[in-house]
């Protein structure tokens, strides 16, 4: 008996604590209700997703949608470059595609995975029937055929980047396009001096 009274005695104060905590988590869920009713008062060393603030639109997704093809195509027909190519300027520029595409894609993905927005993960049509007839050729015939779609690959995706620079609304894409566009200058015009060494 008087075990059972020591037990019950012992049991008081984790009922009491017990009670504390959910009075004290209370409060901190009012604390966090305060600072969701008002932004000012988040602390500004956490950074807050803009998709909240900005509804992502077509031209959004349809240019996150047209980078991850390009990204996409530049890796897989690079890989093909380092599987088929002998020539040793063709292989280094497609092991500086695979890098520097696969951090673009990086990049993108974590944008569109903060606004909800799935990207491609496979080719498209037009892009899969590049890569099957570079699979068909070899030797010079191969170096010739990918360094050309390297130059209008790179074009192309040049122009989509100006064109939302200059159009697109959402700022973390905005700021995404001005920092890879760049790159993407960079990779067209090796590619056009290497076209036309060839």
């Amino acid at each position: 008996m008087g075990i059972a009274s020591a037990s019950a005695f012992i049991s008081l104060p984790v009922i009491a604590q017990a009670d504390c905590n959910s009075q004290s988590q209370n409060n901190s869920n009012r604390n966090i209700l305060t600072q969701n009713g008002t932004p000012a008062t988040t602390p500004t060393a956490i950074p807050q997703p803009t998709n909240s603030q900005t509804p992502v639109t077509t031209s959004d997704i349809e240019f996150m949608n047209q980078a991850a093809q390009s990204d996409l195509t530049e890796i897989q027909t690079s890989q093909l470059a380092l599987q088929k190519s002998q020539n040793r300027a063709v292989r280094n520029f497609a092991q500086q595609m695979i890098k520097q595409h696969t951090a673009s894609s990086q990049k993108l993905t974590a944008i569109a995975q903060a606004k909800g927005v799935t990207l491609p993960t496979e080719l498209d049509s037009q892009n899969q029937a590049l890569l099957t007839k570079l699979q068909g050729l070899s030797g010079r015939n191969f170096d010739q055929a990918y360094m050309q779609a390297q130059t209008q690959a790179h074009q192309k995706t040049l122009a989509q980047y100006q064109n939302y620079l200059q159009t697109g609304l959402d700022a973390d894409l905005r700021m995404f396009a001005s920092g890879v566009a760049p790159i993407v200058r960079q990779h067209l015009e090796m590619a056009q001096k290497m076209t036309s060494a060839q």
